[in-house]
């Protein structure tokens, strides 16, 4: 059912919304869902998103999308998604993420990430700036510039500068700089500059191949892992 409020603001914006596999275009007003959960036009191109438990915004390259106490919450294509106190989030394709109190997280293609607070797991591929916080498990990659703090355990392929804080465990590789702070037990590997303050850590570093003879294929050549602990 479609309610339009004459207060709601109307946008030249279209939003198409799926709420539990049913597809609705939304540009203005309110629409009231079974369960009272709502989706509302609260300012030109800004939609909001409650208490509903399948919903899916697709934004069509712009839009900015607000979740709160949603089930499964999906954005794709939005110029900014937001999700609070929701159950699995998804994000694909939105300039910038924010994501606080959800049980798990999974973006990808996005630009600025900030995750704190997850019950499970915050994935993460290819974003720009990235930033997780107390989660119980951190898996990223792909991305250019990510901070990883307080994780019980923390999973990084593929980034350019990363600094890993307060971790339990943490499996890095093929990333640039590396900073560790306080983790209890982290493996770098295929790195650059390895950086370690007051943590344990296993660093292993692969050796360019070595030039192998006619017809005889090589193999990579690696360092012994060594251990860098600060106390």
């Amino acid at each position: 059912m479609v309610t339009v409020d004459p207060k709601a603001a109307a946008s030249a914006h279209q939003f198409t919304v799926v709420i539990d596999g049913v597809e609705t275009a939304v540009h203005e007003g309110v629409l009231r869902c079974s369960g009272g959960g709502t989706v509302a036009v609260v300012a030109p191109g800004v939609l909001e998103v409650t208490r509903l438990q399948h919903v899916v915004v697709r934004g069509g390259g712009g839009g900015d999308v607000r979740f709160a106490r949603c089930g499964y919450a999906g954005a794709e294509g939005c110029a900014v998604a937001s999700f609070r106190r929701c159950g699995a989030v998804r994000v694909d394709g939105a300039r910038g993420v924010a994501v606080r109190r959800c049980r798990s997280a999974d973006v990808e293609r996005a630009g600025a990430v900030a995750i704190r607070r997850c019950a499970g797991a915050a994935r993460v591929r290819g974003a720009g700036e990235l930033r997780v916080g107390r989660c119980r498990e951190a898996d990223v990659g792909g991305c250019a510039d990510a901070a990883v703090a307080r994780c019980r355990t923390a999973r990084a392929d593929g980034c350019g500068a990363l600094a890993l804080g307060r971790c339990g465990s943490a499996d890095v590789t093929r990333c640039g700089a590396v900073r560790v702070d306080r983790c209890r037990d982290a493996s770098v590997s295929g790195c650059g500059a390895v950086a370690v303050r007051r943590g344990k850590v296993s660093v292993v570093e692969a050796l360019k191949p070595v030039s192998p003879p006619v017809y005889q294929q090589a193999k990579p050549v690696l360092a012994p892992p060594v251990e860098i602990m600060s106390k």
